[in-house]
């Protein structure tokens, strides 16, 4: 029984990692073309930085700009991959005791 249950949040965590990477993506494309009125992009961008900037912010804080180039969005993907992969083993071999 237990197992199920470290096996179900293995998958959760794994598609937890997948929305956060697909959120993250847009953020970058809406910063390449920021929307312009009240339809639905600005909708869909304002929610991927609701969404992502509790992420960012702190990364920001840490590493300068390099220029005009933020690489904050490089670096929530390397660390949300690493969490989400040490999260998924744990869990992994939490359902295998």
């Amino acid at each position: 029984m237990l197992s199920l249950v470290f096996g179900h949040l293995a998958a959760s965590v794994a598609l937890l990692e997948r929305v956060f990477f697909v959120v993250l993506l847009v953020r970058i494309v809406a910063s390449f073309f920021p929307p312009r009125s009240n339809g639905v992009w600005n909708s869909v961008a304002g929610f991927s930085v609701r969404l992502t900037e509790p992420v960012l912010a702190p990364i920001r804080r840490r590493i300068p700009l390099m220029g005009v180039l933020d690489l904050s969005p490089l670096i929530a993907f390397f660390l949300v991959d690493v969490v989400g992969f040490l999260l998924s083993r744990l869990f992994l071999f939490a359902a295998r005791i």
